[in-house]
Order: C-alpha cells, then structure tokens, then sequence
C-alpha cells in the first residue's frame, strides 16, 4: 500500500470583452485542493505492476467571482467540499475510500492500461500516477531522457483533438536518499486554434519529481505550471493559469 499527501493551489483568470461596450473583464477562480491518495498493489511481476487507486480524503475550495454588491463592488462566492464533515462525506460517497482508477504500469513507470470509474482513462497516459519515467539504466548526474505523450482534449475542453507532447527529464543528483530528477513538459506543435491553447496548458508540468533508490519507489514531487495565453477568444482576450503542486509519500 502506497499512501501520498496532496497539496494543489491553482489560480485561472480570464480577461474577456463586455458585450457592447468592449470593456476588459477579468474573473479569477482560485482553487485549494488538499487530498489523500492510496494505491493499492493488486499484482506484480517482472513486467510490472497492477494498481488501484482510491481517496481516502479530501478538501476542496474553490472561490469564484460573486454578484456585484450594493455598491456595484464585486464580491467572492466561496465553496468548500470537505470529507472531514458529515456534509462533505454524503457528497463524496461515490468515491470516498472505493477504487476510482486501475492502473498496469511497466517497470519504467509507463502506463500499459488503465480504466477509470469516470472521466477517460487517456489523461493517465499523458500525465503519469507518479509523474516520472525512468530510464533503461540509471543515468549520471546531469543526464537527459525524454518521454514522447499525446494529450487529447476530451468534452468539454475538446472533441477529441491530439496533440504531440515531450517531457523532458534531468537527473540532478541525490538527497537524502532520494534521486532528484527535474522535468519540464512541452507540446512539439502549438495549435492553431489559440482557443485550444488554454485546455493544454494545465498538462504543461515543470519542477521536481523524487524516487527513492534503495526501495524503488516514487517519494513525491513539487511542481508548477505558469503560462499566459494572449488573445485567445479575440484580441484584447487573456487567459492566465498559475497551479502549483506538492505530493510527498505518508509516512507509515
């Protein structure tokens, strides 16, 4: 049993145009996400492992734009989803502490398969359970491999579009134990519809990941992803998206 911590604060602000007067308006959401993830091996082998996945807890929330007040000041509507309160683990039942993801991965940290409760199984591919794929044989200080990945633009961000990604790895050395390897994420061609732009960015990962050596097991990661797409629904449009996340392994 493999347990990890959580910690996700992602900002997304949009700048659009005020029908009929084209003024800029700018709504920024904010979310806090703080969860519990729990992977469960079900098998293993020379060839690789087969895991499933569940939450044991989680916090979420979101602040948004509200409606103008009294004084036409803008104002924030908050919401909180929390597994601590009796509320929040009514709303969470479907997935609270039941497998939401099965997941075969190679010995490299690739996925093989994977089905999912909800949603579409593809984004696993694309951005990995534990963010890393390690190399044939393990790499010297400084030493760069690559991972090619394609990212699809499932409703409601997309109809199904592909796009060709890289991801970059750097082994930087050790740290308590752990080999600390850089990554950085790049798409190979932008689209050419800037409107798509935005649903691709979130996929855009720079930071570090830790694996353990001695153990094999992926110890955490600090990540960040910063971009600001200009124009992407008109001139005078922005979209501007800052997240930035913390996994560490629980200790026992």
């Amino acid at each position: 049993m493999l347990t990890y911590t959580v910690q996700q604060i992602t900002s997304v602000s949009e700048t659009t145009l005020e029908e009929g007067t084209n003024k800029p308006v700018v709504g920024a959401t904010v979310t806090k996400l703080a969860l519990t993830r729990r992977w469960e091996i079900k098998a293993a082998d020379a060839t690789g492992a087969t895991l499933e996945l569940s939450i044991t807890a989680m916090r979420q929330q979101i602040n948004r734009p509200g409606p103008a007040d009294k004084d036409g000041k803008s104002t924030v509507d908050s919401s909180v989803l929390d597994s601590a309160t009796p509320e929040g683990r009514e709303q969470m039942a479907v997935y609270l502490n039941k497998p939401i993801a099965t997941v075969k991965l190679d010995t490299q940290g690739r996925v093989v398969e994977a089905t999912v409760v909800s949603g579409s199984a593809d984004r696993l591919k694309a951005e990995l359970p534990f963010r890393l794929m390690l190399p044939d044989a393990l790499p010297g200080a400084g030493a760069t491999w690559e991972r090619a990945f394609v990212v699809k633009l499932d409703p409601p961000n997309g109809t199904g579009e592909k796009y060709e990604a890289t991801q970059t790895y750097t082994y930087k050395g050790d740290n308590t134990g752990s080999a600390v390897i850089a990554v950085a994420t790049a798409l190979k061609t932008a689209p050419k519809d800037m409107a798509e732009l935005p649903a691709l960015v979130p996929f855009l990962w720079e930071g570090e990941v830790y694996f353990h050596k001695d153990s094999g097991r992926y110890a955490g990661a600090r990540l960040t992803v910063k971009k600001e797409v200009a124009n992407h629904q008109g001139e005078g449009t922005k979209f501007v998206y800052e997240t930035q996340y913390t996994e560490a392994l629980a200790e026992k």
